[in-house]
């Protein structure tokens, strides 16, 4: 397969990933509300029952194919830059395998949101409920967020060093891995679920936003973007 098709075929996963995103965006917002704090564990659980069908659509369907999506882009964005300059096969290597781990540690929070639904299907156990949800909040959080941050700086270093995109979307990227660091502390925020700066409040979303952002312009820049001249 040459470079030309490798564009085509990861940027155009990326833009579908990035499609599934928005299509599903409303449902990230279901399941949380002012009159049912994660605190109070019963009524917590009811919300969570409530809407365990979007629940489930959105954590065990609709974020595996949006991480499907990145997938494929950052194996073809590693080919690129591993095409234009031998030297930095090292950072295409690093951009690939952080993101690897950022979508494992994405699917672990899923999975864990995923069977607090699942639970209320039956008979709800409110403490197992809130403990799921709880154990998912570090990983969307201050463990995925520190993760994206170094795929984000990682990508940034590798776009400008090479040209295998445009070089505006490598301060893109800097820029959304500056963002997700500053939010990594909302981790000893609380666990206040409507609140901003907590571990399952709007910042680590914001965060998620931004990395979600740079991945849509990166898989329009890879498929606009001229092959880079190689280098030896």
């Amino acid at each position: 397969m040459n470079d030309l098709k490798v564009r085509r075929w990861a940027s155009s996963f990326g833009l579908a990933g990035f499609v599934v995103f928005l299509v599903a965006l409303p449902l990230y917002f279901v399941g949380v509300g002012p009159g049912a704090r994660l605190e109070d564990a019963v009524q917590f659980s009811n919300l969570v029952t409530r809407t365990n069908t979007f629940i489930v659509i959105r954590t065990a369907l609709a974020d595996p194919l949006i991480m499907v999506g990145f997938l494929v882009f950052l194996a073809g964005l590693r080919h690129l830059i591993r095409q234009a300059q031998q030297d930095c096969e090292w950072i295409g290597s690093l951009v690939f395998g952080v993101g690897v781990v950022v979508i494992a540690v994405e699917l672990v929070g899923d999975g864990l949101q995923a069977g607090a639904a699942l639970d209320t299907w039956v008979k709800a156990d409110p403490l197992a409920v809130r403990a799921l949800n709880e154990g998912s909040f570090p990983m969307y959080g201050a463990i995925g967020l520190i993760l994206a941050a170094l795929l984000l700086a990682s990508a940034g270093y590798a776009t400008l060093a090479t040209g295998v995109l445009h070089k505006w979307t490598g301060w893109v990227a800097y820029s959304a891995a500056v963002i997700n660091l500053a939010a990594a502390p909302s981790v000893l925020g609380g666990t206040d679920i409507t609140g901003f700066y907590t571990t399952s409040g709007y910042a680590p979303f914001v965060g998620q936003a931004a990395m979600l952002i740079w991945f849509s312009v990166a898989s329009v820049s890879m498929i606009v973007k001229r092959a880079p001249a190689r280098q030896p």
